[in-house]
């Protein structure tokens, strides 16, 4: 019976020692995670000033940030496939994406940036919500063609992830994502359609103005 006990409390010991070191593993990815999505944002936040070296500077960072907690987080498999981690990580993938997009480079698969499929999938759906804010922007500019692309991929995207048909269990998230981007596709489009067709009217009227001019002189 002591022998049982003492096995007992060994077991207990060498959990414990493993559990203080997943805390403290967790802690440090916990502080990586915040450094991650705060660089993620602030590139994505000076793409959509124009401020694309800025932008890049910050990706670069985040990129940096992002490979360091994989290796991290790798080596405990309870923080390894968990939605701490996902998070971050979409969030990097959302910033690198839509940096690539803009700036006119193809479009990453994940294992060219190093990440898992899944967080891969998350922040490509959220990619659809700036393309959108890119595309109005572009509007405001006066640029239609850039905003029409920006559609076009926008497209894109929701057609990929409305394929994969898998439930939340194995794909956390993914299936609302992609309802969230046919709602923006869809509202983008219309938006598109209206502003061009009273852009067309205006320059109609404009040139037809203008041809009266002429013939009056």
């Amino acid at each position: 019976m002591l022998e049982k006990k003492r096995k007992l409390e060994d077991a207990i010991k060498s959990i414990e020692l493993y559990l203080k070191n997943l805390d403290s593993i967790r802690e440090e990815v916990v502080k990586m995670s915040r450094d991650v999505i705060r660089l993620s944002g602030w590139s994505i936040t000076e793409a959509h000033k124009g401020n694309i070296n800025n932008a890049l500077n910050y990706l670069d960072e985040c990129e940096r940030k992002s490979n360091e907690l994989m290796k991290l987080a790798i080596s405990v498999p309870e923080l390894t496939y968990s939605g701490l981690l996902y998070n971050a990580i979409s969030e990097y993938v959302e910033a690198k994406i839509f940096l690539n997009i803009i700036t006119n480079k193809e479009i990453p698969i994940y294992k060219e940036i190093n990440v898992p499929p899944i967080p891969y999938l998350q922040g490509l759906g959220d990619v659809v919500g700036e393309l959108r804010r890119y595309a109005l922007e572009s509007v405001r500019k006066g640029d239609f063609n850039s905003a029409w692309e920006s559609l076009e991929i926008m497209e894109s995207i929701y057609l990929e992830l409305r394929g994969l048909d898998y439930p939340d269990a194995i794909l956390p998230g993914v299936r609302h994502k992609a309802d969230v981007a046919r709602n923006l596709v869809d509202e983008t489009k219309a938006l598109l359609v209206d502003l061009q067709s009273r852009e067309n009217l205006k320059n109609v009227i404009s040139n037809l103005m203008e041809r009266k001019k002429d013939e009056r002189r």
